[in-house]
This record gives C-alpha cells, structure tokens and sequence, in this order.
C-alpha cells in the first residue's frame, strides 16, 4: 500500500479547489482527514475525523466516482467520469496540478508493478488499458456491458473486470489486451478483489453473496452468502478481516480473511457502498450511497458512532 499524505494537504485541498470556482472554504484542523466523492452533485466533500463533521465542499468535475493515489504518492487522482477526465491533485502543495482528458474514467486501478493504469467505461462499455508512465492509450476492449470495478494478479499480468450489465467477469490479458476468459459469475457483479493465495472475489450484487473464482480458469470455486445486494471489498490494515458491504441489506459483513468464513455483520443502513478503515483498525468509515452519509462504525463493537452528511450519491471515499 501507498504511504499517508499529512492532513494538511486535504485542508489546502479543499482551499485550493474552492478558490478555482470562486467559493471560499474554510480549514479545520484535524488529525486524520477524509474525502467523499459525491457522485451525483459534481463535488468533493472534506471530512473532520476527529470532530465527525464536513469542513467543505467543492465542484471537482461531472460525476466523480472514484479515487486513488498514484504509485508514486505525489498525486491524488480523481475519476470524473461524465467529465471524461482524471484530476491530479499535487501532494506537496495540494493544487489542482493536471486535469488529464480520458474517455469516461468510471473506475481506476494501477497494476501492482505501476506499469498499467486502466480505467473502465461504464457508460461506454469498454475497458482502456494505458502505459501508466505516460497514460497513453495501448488497448481498448469492448466491455458487454457496464464494465464495472477492477482487480489486479500479484504478478501484474493480468486485470479482472466484472460486468454488471451481463453478470459475467472478465479476464484480460494487460501486455497483450487479450480476453483470457469470460464468466458467468451471478447477478450484476460489483466489487472485485484478490486474495492473497491468487483466487478472485467477486461481490454478486444483484444476489446476496460473493464468488470465489479461479484466476486462471474463471471457474467458480464456492459462493459464501453475506447479504442482499453485496457490493464491495474493503481488509482491515493487519489483513486478518475482510469487509462486505451489503447494499441492499444495509449491513457490512465481517469475514475471516483467510478461510473466508462470516464472522458478524455491522449495521449500515442507506445503501453501503465503497469503505475505508482508519490505520489502526478501530473505525470503519462507509458511504451511504442512497441516502447522502457517510457512517462511522466502531468495529470491535460494531457501534455507530457518526453520521456525517455529505452531496448526493456519495461514492468513492479516501482517508489520509
């Protein structure tokens, strides 16, 4: 994983970003910082995490949905996907640093090599693979339908892609752009992830369980229910649990991340969708995407102890 950016830079973030559309934000110290894209607003939202509050607001771009930070950690990078364009927010100085035109970025990754960068066209239904030195576009594939979130091999061969619109996931071959396999997986497939043993997960979000798949077959290996509408993927820093939101349900499920067995669900309600955990493992920061909040679950006790209203459509969220 990347190393942490200090607060302060989500601070004159936030400051820099209002200033470029004329509205003035205002700083609030905090020893751990937020920030929430909301999907449906055009906007950026900054969170306290120390007093449980949002200190601004900002347009960032048409639809962001999705955030990261570059391999190198000098940039935190925006996917705004109607905006058919990435945001590189500068590290040092927190200043919009590059706004990069590209083909509706809907979600992102960069292969764990950081040679490939890809980015899935949901709207468009196809997946671009790009040099991730110079974000020139080496491959596009046609993606029937509604290319959705990604994962990466350990070895950085090979990206899987579930497609909601055709509940199948993908296989891809990055250095050559090949289709290696093409699955039926479950209804409307959502979130993706790679275990540590190779085999991939995939959220069935239009059932109520994830799919353990083989990487080089794409044969389904087992199914563990966690509940209805399961989404996305989320580990604890230590890599000893596993996080499922469970969007429908309005609950996130506790796996063991090692057997995969469920060992509690935390109350979520409001359609939980994308997830961090703070890095001593203690809280579970989650986005309610139908209802316009951010959760703060403690998780040794599964309490809530923050809602945080935030824009409409809150999506990808990020923590530093």
């Amino acid at each position: 994983m990347w190393s942490l950016p200090p607060p302060s830079l989500l601070h004159r973030l936030a400051a820099v970003a209002a200033l470029a559309v004329g509205i003035t934000v205002a700083a609030a110290a905090s020893a751990k910082t937020v920030i929430v894209l909301n999907s449906d607003d055009d906007s950026l939202s900054v969170l306290d995490g120390d007093t449980y509050q949002e200190t601004s607001r900002v347009y960032i771009g048409r639809s962001p949905n999705h955030l990261m930070m570059t391999p190198d950690t000098k940039f935190l990078l925006i996917a705004d996907s109607e905006g058919n364009e990435l945001v590189f927010i500068d590290r040092a100085t927190g200043k919009i640093a590059r706004r990069l035109g590209i083909s509706d970025p809907y979600q992102i990754g960069f292969s764990p090599d950081a040679k490939w960068f890809v980015a899935n066209s949901l709207r468009l239904n196809r997946v671009d693979i790009y040099d991730a030195a110079t974000y020139k576009l080496v491959h596009r594939l046609p993606a029937e339908t509604m290319p959705s979130h990604i994962a990466f091999s350990a070895d950085s061969k090979t990206v899987f892609v579930s497609l909601q619109g055709t509940d199948r996931l993908i296989a891809i071959d990055l250095a050559s752009g090949k289709v290696r396999w093409n699955v039926l997986v479950g209804p409307q497939p959502a979130g993706v992830w790679t275990r540590k043993t190779g085999t991939v997960l995939a959220a069935i979000m239009g059932s109520d369980h994830i799919a353990e798949v083989d990487p080089k077959s794409g044969a389904i290996l087992r199914t563990i229910r966690t509940g209805r509408g399961a989404h996305n993927f989320q580990v604890s820093p230590d890599g000893k649990t596993l996080y499922v939101t469970n969007r429908v349900a309005g609950t996130i499920s506790t796996l063991d991340a090692d057997t995969l067995k469920v060992t509690g669900t935390l109350k979520a309600p409001g359609g939980p969708d994308d997830m961090v955990v703070t890095p001593d493992g203690q809280e579970l920061w989650v986005t309610g995407r139908w209802r316009a909040w951010v959760d703060v679950i403690e998780t040794a006790s599964g309490a809530l102890k923050a809602t945080i209203p935030v824009g409409r459509s809150p999506h990808g969220i990020f923590m530093y």
